[in-house]
């Protein structure tokens, strides 16, 4: 070991304790301030967690340096120190700035004490996160519109069903007259339901009165008062009326919330003990904010009230939502976080990798959406929060812990082993597919437009609540942020109103019937010469990772979605098969312009392990399972290049020269999830094409 280092004193508060020898560590010259090491306290008992495990799970940095006595005479203060740290499983802190730099007492193969370890983490993060993994604990974040509720006010519903109305008169297919006309009657029903609410405070449904009821918002601080909003909830039909100022009628809202939401809200809270730290980060206003979350979590079991501010976040115009921010005053790593949102890009893009996107929660559009699924889409979302929660504290605990418990203070810290990180068990989503090359977002349900904040902002909120303006997207914003009310900008200027209609509609359609340039499954192109080389490799051997693309076909670092990501980490193993037969299954769909997507399967079993499956262009064609999530994605990817061959041998060989041709007998498939409505007689129009799962 390196002994050439500097010698500090140690203090405890102002007691002397004695003196220890800065050792530098590989790739790290760090220097205690004049060469004082003044511990200011020692940190909380660890429960389960050794210190070094913590600290090797939220550090930015290794290890900073090493901590040992060179003294020939004993020092009883520091041993007493490095005793009283090992065997309570604490750290002794020292703060320098914004930084704790905590000391792990190590044993030590020579038996030569004291010695410590030297990590540097945020203030505040050990603490937190020393909880969270006693606890076996994560956190959760939230976005709001469109992912848990959607919220209109009379201005909003005005407006939708006007531009719905101008669609119409100029559309001629019958289909989609039938299909808009029956999303404009849901938004005339629910603005009847608000004029009601905002004018009576009180709603007729089905022959019953309902009245308002106050409902007590709690001061968030000693600078807020007290407020009674007058709420009507319909519980069967997840809809909720509030007022965001109970004083101004036009700020009446209506309020949808997403199915399932119970569930989700029941698993997070687990019965008293949080399986998550809930968070929430909306693009929306501070106080329409508040009140939405509060309508979804009216007892507040996920997020106690004096916690609000802190963890309702919300993010300014123009600016992407961030963990760190999120997370700011150190009480959470984003290592230690996953996401819950309907947008992906939003996000930055270092945080993007713990996101699991929702499909966007549009009820009038398509309110099938969240029934044509056997699984609704938050109770998916739950699984997945369970799945990842079990597989990073299984890493946790059968290699962290265990590696940790193998090191001694000789050894090199540059060899630590690597912490467990949400992200590994995120299946990621392919977020540079863009269907049928149309760049356009369905258009946003809910609050939408600089007439709905015009017309908030100018009510009088008597100071102490402004407008509900946030909620309105009148903001410079990416494209791949949600859209205005009053639609895309093509659009408006006299575009296709078929191509606007199409990309409202995308989220809407059965993945088993997407038409994407006529290359269904079952259609993969014919001149495709990987699609060929990798048929002659599955006729001769079957042995799907040995398919290999034909020279200067092979797969581009840029062709490669970031699907491979985590199995680059894993370069340094033998077996490469997971990046090549992940990567081969992506460039066929790059070839077909069709999607390939990974998705986390509903776990229905007790066991920790993972399920992936393959969709191609929407239809599942392999699925993987493992002890990890890597394996899992690896096994599906072999299974779906074995199952792509089979059917590419099956149902396309036979019928060469006639695939450009089958699309023609579907041009009645319209492949949509709503219900088609007649609008003369009110019955429901049988779906063409439409097939049973």
């Amino acid at each position: 070991m390196n002994r050439l280092g500097h010698k500090s004193v140690v203090y405890q508060g102002e007691v002397f304790l004695g003196e220890l020898d800065t050792v530098p560590v590989r790739n790290a010259n760090f220097q205690f301030p004049n060469n004082e090491i003044r511990i200011h306290h020692l940190s909380p008992i660890s429960e389960r967690c050794p210190p070094l495990s913590v600290l090797q799970t939220i550090s930015s940095s290794p290890v900073r340096c090493k901590l040992e006595s060179f003294l020939p005479t004993e020092q009883p203060h520091l041993i007493n120190l490095h005793a009283s740290c090992f065997y309570e499983m604490k750290t002794a802190v020292v703060l320098i700035g914004d930084e704790e730099l905590h000391l792990v007492a190590m044993p030590s193969k020579e038996k030569r004490f004291p010695c410590f370890w030297c990590y540097s983490v945020p203030r505040g993060l050990y603490d937190s996160c020393l909880r969270m993994l006693n606890l076996r604990c994560l956190s959760i974040v939230f976005d709001l519109d469109e992912t848990l509720i959607v919220a209109n006010t009379m201005k909003s519903f005005e407006d939708r069903i006007e531009m719905l109305r101008s669609w119409i008169s100029q559309e001629i297919d019958s289909a989609k007259v039938a299909s808009m006309t029956a999303e404009m009657k849901r938004y005339v029903d629910d603005r009847a339901l608000l004029k009601q609410y905002a004018e009576n405070d009180y709603v007729t449904e089905n022959g019953k009165v309902f009245n308002t009821q106050p409902e007590e918002v709690p001061p968030l601080s000693d600078n807020h008062e007290r407020v009674f909003r007058p709420v009507i909830r319909l519980q069967d039909r997840n809809i909720v009326l509030t007022r965001i100022n109970p004083e101004v009628r036009d700020t009446s809202v209506l309020v949808r919330l997403r199915p399932a939401w119970e569930d989700l809200r029941e698993y997070l809270v687990a019965k008293g003990r949080k399986r998550f730290e809930v968070y929430v980060c909306t693009m929306a206003e501070k106080d329409y904010a508040h009140e939405m979350w509060r309508l979804l979590d009216p007892e507040a079991n996920l997020i106690c009230r004096n916690q609000l501010l802190n963890r309702v976040v919300c993010v300014r115009s123009g600016f992407r939502k961030s963990l760190l921010n999120v997370f700011r005053d150190g009480i959470c790593h984003p290592k230690m976080a996953m996401v819950i949102d309907d947008r992906l890009k939003v996000w930055e893009d270092k945080d993007q990798p713990r996101v699991h996107v929702v499909p966007p929660f549009i009820p009038y559009c398509a309110p099938q959406a969240e029934t044509a699924n056997v699984v609704p889409v938050l109770c998916v979302a739950r699984n997945v929060a369970c799945n990842v929660r079990g597989g990073f504290f299984k890493e946790f605990d059968d290699n962290l812990l265990r590696r940790i418990s193998e090191l001694f203070f000789e050894d090199e810290a540059i060899n630590l082993p690597q912490a467990p990180d949400v992200s590994n068990f995120l299946i990621p989503e392919d977020a540079g597919f863009v269907p049928n090359g149309n760049g356009g977002a369905p258009l946003a349900e809910g609050m939408r437009g600089s007439e709905v904040e015009r017309r908030l902002s100018q009510t009088s909120l008597a100071g102490a609540l402004p407008s509900i303006s946030g909620a309105a997207v009148s903001r410079v914003v990416p494209s791949s942020q949600k859209s205005s009310l009053l639609g895309f900008p093509g659009r408006r200027d006299g575009g296709s109103a078929e191509a606007d209609f199409e990309s409202r509609r995308r989220l809407g359609m059965k993945p088993s019937q997407d038409s994407r340039n006529g290359r269904g499954l079952l259609g993969l192109p014919q001149e495709s010469a990987i699609a060929k080389t990798f048929v002659g490799h599955a006729r001769q051997t079957h042995d799907v990772p040995s398919i290999l693309p034909l020279p200067g076909e092979g797969v581009s670092q840029n062709q490669v979605p970031s699907y491979s990501r985590d199995l680059g980490t894993e370069a340094s193993k033998a077996n490469s098969l997971p990046s090549l037969s992940v990567g081969v299954l992506h460039e066929i769909g790059r070839r077909c312009s069709s999607k390939v997507e990974f998705r986390s399967l509903v776990s229905t079993g007790k066991d920790l392990g993972f399920s992936v499956e393959v969709l191609f262009t929407g239809e599942k064609i392999g699925v993987g399972r493992g002890k990890t999530k890597k394996d899992a994605q690896q096994q599906a990817a072999e299974n779906a290049l074995r199952s792509l061959a089979d059917k590419y041998i099956t149902h396309i060989a036979p019928r060469q020269g006639t695939v450009n041709g089958d699309r023609a007998s579907n041009q009645n498939e319209n492949g949509f999830l709503w219900e088609l409505v007649n609008v003369e007689s009110g019955q429901q129009l049988p779906e063409a094409g439409h097939q049973k799962d």
